[in-house]
């Protein structure tokens, strides 16, 4: 897996409806939406990140693209006259920037699985034990300022 800047592919919808598809062929790098400001994952090979549900994972931003390789062979053959569709299943979080959300303008604080509620309250925190701290150490290096105050 490799967490990399991609841009905005291009929506469309060849009969005007719904839902959109995206054209990678057709991507803008420059649209200037809102970032949280924090420390977000670094760019490059994250695969170990998506091994387990293990509150060690992909922080990314606006225009980011993680990409996924695999061998579809594992798989065999598709039967002729059908096409093969791979549904990703993930363990992951969503953080809203919506005025009314829980810090909408930063990264943290981290969500983690035991967590009662978010947002968390002062009795709870983050997972602070070796292997989240080398975690975040080793890759969550790539400081994101906020353009709004900076």
């Amino acid at each position: 897996a490799d967490l990399h800047f991609l841009g905005y592919p291009k929506e469309y919808s060849p009969d005007g409806r719904h839902p959109n598809l995206y054209d990678y062929r057709s991507v803008d790098g420059a649209i200037a939406w809102k970032i949280m400001e924090g420390d977000y994952t670094r760019y490059g090979e994250v695969t170990e990140l998506l091994d387990n549900a293990d509150d060690c994972y992909v922080i990314m931003g606006r225009g980011e693209e993680l990409t996924l390789r695999f061998s579809a062979g594992a798989f065999g053959p598709s039967p002729e006259g059908f096409d093969r569709s791979f549904i990703l299943k993930t363990d992951s979080f969503c953080k809203d920037m919506d005025l009314y959300s829980a810090y909408p303008d930063t990264v943290e604080p981290l969500p983690f699985h035991s967590m009662s509620t978010y947002p968390y309250g002062t009795n709870e925190k983050y997972p602070d034990d070796k292997k989240r701290r080398e975690y975040r150490m080793r890759f969550n290096t790539r400081r994101v300022g906020n353009p709004y105050t900076e």
